[in-house]
């Protein structure tokens, strides 16, 4: 009887003691995906960026049209008014070219009056944000990328061994206090996905186990990732021709999952911009406007503007017709609306639509007449772009004049300027020193740890130099893009640079666990 009385108890007791660690370990999360936003919940509500409304409205508007124009949010105002009455077959069509060119100088690069809506914000990420929206002031979309980026970061702990509940915990906290990972993950945009993408690739191609979740996971990222960005699928292109690469050297042997995710992924991405210019055509008359990026660049860059004053091979381009004023960078040529900055805002839609066609044509014609000076200012971009990894997202505050954050709705507007980002009162010189302190203290600890690494735990060694090449092609793709291509700005870079931290992190608690083994067989 005693005996059973003691097993009974010993049962109770053990029970007891695997329900306190299970609510332990359930606050221990609930604490480090908390980590991973506190940016945005000290904020009191997500960060808006001016290409967040874009995003919103495109999904809001996709919502409104499939429900007969019945269903409508605070969003839908702006633009409703915009809208051709009708359906696509019963419209009249859409001009060629407008009997004048409308000089109404439009702060917006979307017309739907005239079937202009432009092309590059992603209506997929929209989706996941205006669902946010509709289930909570964006809160949800804000969990989901924390979410991701925690069981990212345990499954690279795991990979290199060194996922213990104490160490996953401290490294969460460590990339949540210094990088920018938690401000990048309550941003309303598609820029998380950027590294939950490279991450996915990574894991994926380097040999180790996985189960099946594992992998629908990872691969659900990464398709979630290509779509939301065109420089994200970009991104991936490069990384899959760096698994090429590294399967040629002897360095990797890339499992198959990594080749049908890879391809799978890309595949997936290019039928979903098809998609979009389809639905696009359906709902407005007209498919996506492409924005003329490599023009605005090279022009920006000084060989676009030689190339036009030296005669633009016969004004054969749209782009050398059109009133210019001096725009003193490739923002101000695409998007200021003054006549002595402004460009592509004062032309008509059509000549809009033009200049996006011929965007190609007319960077190679610059490229063939400038080579070396362009090339030059290519490279200085990427550069900068590698190097700039500032905070300047937390502040987006503008003060009170009526044309403030007028893209927002008024409710969400008063709401915004409430905030700390609003009032433009987050440290962010600090903050920005923070980052910068623990990127290059990073930076150090891998050239101090690799060859540490290489000496004593080869294996280890071999993954995490595969890890770094594939996801620094997958970086200095982005600074490419960034940099050459579009604009270079803090967030292209910024997005990332929360791996390295987490890389030398990594590195160091592997080396530390090497050294370790040393010493117990010594």
């Amino acid at each position: 009887m005693d005996m059973a009385l003691g097993g009974e108890n010993e049962r109770r007791d053990t029970a007891a003691r695997n329900g306190r660690t299970r609510l332990l370990d359930l606050l221990r999360h609930l604490v480090c995906v908390l980590a991973l936003m506190w940016t945005g919940l000290v904020n009191g509500q997500p960060f808006f960026f001016p290409d967040s409304t874009n995003y919103i409205r495109a999904a809001d508007l996709a919502v409104h049209l499939a429900s007969g124009r019945t269903l409508s949010t605070a969003w839908t105002a702006r633009y409703a008014e915009q809208l051709p009455a009708g359906p696509p077959a019963a419209r009249a069509p859409l001009p060629d070219r407008p009997a004048t060119a409308e000089a109404d100088h439009r702060t917006s690069a979307n017309d739907l009056k005239s079937g202009l809506v432009m092309s590059g914000r992603s209506p997929y990420i929209g989706a996941l944000i205006y669902a946010g929206w509709v289930l909570g002031w964006f809160w949800p979309f804000v969990l989901l990328q924390a979410v991701i980026a925690y069981l990212l970061i345990i499954m690279v702990l795991r990979r290199f061994d060194v996922a213990t509940p104490r160490l996953v915990t401290l490294v969460t906290l460590v990339l949540a206090l210094t990088t920018s990972l938690p401000t990048y993950n309550s941003m309303l945009l598609a820029d998380g996905f950027a590294s939950f993408g490279m991450l996915a690739v990574a894991l994926l191609a380097l040999p180790g186990r996985l189960s099946r979740w594992q992998i629908a996971f990872l691969v659900a990222v990464m398709v979630m990732s290509a779509i939301a960005h065109l420089t994200h699928l970009t991104m991936l292109i490069g990384m899959t021709g760096t698994l090429v690469l590294l399967r040629l050297l002897g360095w990797l042997r890339p499992p198959p999952r990594a080749w049908c995710a890879a391809i799978g992924t890309i595949v997936v991405a290019v039928l979903a911009l098809q998609a979009t210019t389809f639905a696009t055509r359906m709902a407005i008359g007209r498919a996506p406007q492409l924005l003329p990026l490599l023009t605005s660049r090279f022009y920006a860059d000084g060989p676009g503007q030689k190339f036009i004053e030296a005669g633009c091979e016969g004004n054969r381009f749209e782009a050398c017709r059109i009133p210019m004023g001096k725009p003193y960078n490739n923002a101000a040529w695409l998007f200021s609306v003054e006549p002595q900055y402004g460009a592509y805002m004062l032309a008509s839609p059509e000549q809009r639509r033009i200049m996006g066609e011929e965007d190609v044509a007319f960077a190679m014609a610059v490229l063939r007449a400038y080579p070396v000076e362009q090339v030059t200012a290519s490279a200085r971009n990427t550069l900068q772009q590698l190097l700039w990894i500032d905070y300047d997202a937390l502040n987006q505050g503008c003060g009170t004049v009526p044309t403030c954050w007028e893209s927002l709705p008024p409710s969400v507007r008063a709401r915004f300027m409430r905030t700390p980002s609003g009032r433009n009162a987050w440290p962010r010189d600090l903050m920005n020193a923070i980052l910068y302190a623990a990127v290059i203290a990073s930076l150090l600890a891998l050239a101090v740890t690799l060859p540490m690494l290489a000496r004593r735990d080869r294996t280890a060694f071999v993954q995490m130099r595969n890890l770094l090449v594939i996801t620094g092609v997958g970086m200095l793709v982005c600074c490419f893009f960034g940099g050459a291509v579009a604009d270079p700005q803090y967030r292209y870079q910024g997005r990332l640079i929360w791996l390295p931290v987490f890389f030398a992190l990594v590195a160091v608690l592997r080396t530390r666990q090497a050294r370790s083994m040393e010493d117990v067989l010594r």
